[in-house]
């Protein structure tokens, strides 16, 4: 295929898409679901209010007289700051999170279910990213405790997609305190037979992936240290570092934990500088609470899996290369946070933090669905990097905002400086240009 002389349609058709797709979701059947809707809108339909959160959702630092601003532009007439300020705590969080799985569920690109992915519908990966918030923030979303016992504040992702066509099935916002093992049973509503679930060692629960199982579903996971691991034939427990020390390798049934779940373990030797470096990060942990014991840093000589994939679809090498994919959603959040701002939130209250982060999350969705299709529309020969694709978009908000509103970037620019370049205008305060007046005599 020759190389397309403009990339500029690999742009442009996602964000026409995404007004139609807004338009066919019903979004007023899901504001009232949601909660965010309990009579018909006077004066803002919800259609143009979500238009407008999603031209908005590249710009960086948002003020509600900005957000109201650009919805007044969406529904052609005025809207307060007062006026949406009193929309932020009626449900908004849940009904945003419901409008971006329905959105960025259904604009996916056709599942590849070849080669090792053959025997599953749908490769899901799960997992969380934090965001550090100001201290003020501790009650709505309470972190960690620095060592002077003060409370600091932080904001949790939770985030379900599926590898293979980059929909979205989960979206949630928590406290940092919402730990991932608590999170592990949020993928039971949006798992499908046939599915297949990668997820790190902070989700492991024997309970959930035992549901997984029952639901004809499979996973793969890490093995956390300290479950108990037997012999399916005679109910024994299973010397595992003695095993692995005499024979290098394990590949074989077991029944873990109390519940004694029969599930695949693969063992696999990794390199000594690995084995090192996770030893060195083990005894440095940043809480101290936790010291490793001997034979769990011996372990780390392996690379220890759990799976209910068989060998007969997975040997134990692919088993490996499967679970690196999982580190495809590191990626992603190293894009948001590094090139699509996803830090840079309005704090001053809870509300607004969740209105920002949200609104982040609907421009890191649509960045995603840009760079499948532009990944679809170029040369195999020469693929695309999500990194520096994401970095290239962080550019592109006006012509974003002007396409999703229909309006020319002039009229967006205009729109801008006709609304949010000039002083308020404040009886207790003067500007430096009252003030120069008043010294050079232009006021009486």
């Amino acid at each position: 295929m020759p190389r397309p002389q403009s990339l500029h349609p690999a742009l442009t058709q996602p964000l026409l898409q995404l007004r139609a797709a807004l338009a066919a979701l019903h979004p007023e059947a899901l504001a009232r679901r949601a909660g965010f809707l309990r009579r018909r809108p006077r004066k803002i339909p919800i259609l143009d209010l979500l238009l407008a959160l999603c031209a908005l959702a590249s710009e960086s630092v948002l003020s509600l007289e900005r957000v109201a601003a650009v919805i007044g532009l969406a529904a052609g007439c005025t809207y307060s700051k007062q006026a949406f300020h009193q929309r932020l705590a009626k449900n908004l969080e849940p009904f945003l999170a419901q409008v971006a799985v329905a959105l960025f569920g259904q604009m996916s690109a056709p599942l590849r279910t070849e080669g090792c992915f053959a025997h599953f519908g749908r490769v899901l990966l799960h997992d969380s990213t934090i965001q550090s918030l100001p201290r003020h923030l501790a009650a709505a979303f309470p972190g960690s405790r620095n060592q002077k016992c003060q409370d600091r504040a932080a904001l949790k992702i939770q985030w379900i997609c599926d590898l293979l066509s980059g929909a979205l099935l989960h979206l949630s916002l928590s406290s940092f305190r919402r730990n991932d093992q608590a999170a592990a049973a949020d993928l039971l509503p949006v798992l499908r037979k046939g599915d297949l679930v990668l997820r790190d060692l902070g989700y492991f629960s024997l309970t959930v992936l035992a549901q997984v199982q029952a639901a004809q579903a499979f996973f793969l996971s890490r093995l956390r240290h300290g479950v108990v691991v037997r012999d399916p034939r005679n109910q024994q427990p299973i010397d595992l570092l003695k095993r692995l020390r005499q024979t290098g390798r394990f590949d074989g049934w077991v029944l873990l934990g109390e519940q004694r779940q029969l599930m695949r373990l693969i063992a696999l030797p990794v390199p000594p500088a690995v084995a090192n470096r996770r030893r060195a990060l083990a005894k440095h942990n940043r809480d101290g609470r936790c010291t490793p014991s001997r034979q769990r840093l011996a372990l780390m000589d392996w690379s220890l899996f759990v799976t209910n994939v068989s060998a007969e679809v997975w040997n134990a090498e692919v088993v490996a290369k499967i679970y690196r994919l999982r580190w495809r959603i590191e990626i992603i959040f190293k894009s948001w946070k590094s090139h699509l701002h996803l830090g840079e939130l309005n704090c001053r209250s809870a509300d607004l933090v969740r209105l920002s982060v949200l609104l982040k999350l609907f421009y890191c969705l649509l960045t995603t669905s840009c760079f499948n299709a532009l990944a679809s529309w170029v040369s195999p020969v020469r693929q695309v990097s999500l990194l520096r694709f994401s970095r290239a978009l962080a550019h592109c908000g006006v012509l974003i905002a002007a396409l999703l509103l229909q309006i020319s970037p002039e009229q967006w620019v205009g729109h801008y400086l006709a609304h949010h370049v000039f002083y308020e205008r404040r009886a207790d305060r003067k500007n430096f240009h009252q003030r120069l007046t008043e010294l050079t005599g232009g006021l009486t």
